[in-house]
């Protein structure tokens, strides 16, 4: 599944993968930044081979929409992905990029 998600489009194979699974930038904000509960769109995930794997073996993958329940104003957040609710902490949240 990961290959699919994060290795088309982007060339990953032809050059060097930095340990940096996000492929295209994006215009959007990490999800640790957003106040305001709602849905938004998965944009791109940094972090390692094995946290994005991770990440997309549990709904979050570019493109994705998620739902923010419950807004980061510590250091846990709440987040529904494809039916069920997630407790995600801040160095993750930092890791997901959201647009609108």
């Amino acid at each position: 599944m990961v290959k699919k998600w994060f290795g088309q489009g982007c060339g990953w194979r032809q050059r060097k993968h930095n340990g940096d699974c996000s492929c295209r930038p994006c215009n959007g904000v990490p999800l640790s930044n957003k106040r305001t509960c709602g849905k938004v769109k998965v944009c791109s995930i940094s972090g390692d081979r094995k946290k994005c794997a991770r990440l997309a073996a549990l709904g979050f993958y570019p493109g994705n929409e998620i739902e923010l329940v419950d807004a980061p104003n510590g250091d846990r957040c709440l987040v529904r992905v494809q039916g069920g609710t997630i407790s995600l902490d801040r160095d993750t949240l930092n890791t997901i990029v959201v647009t609108e």
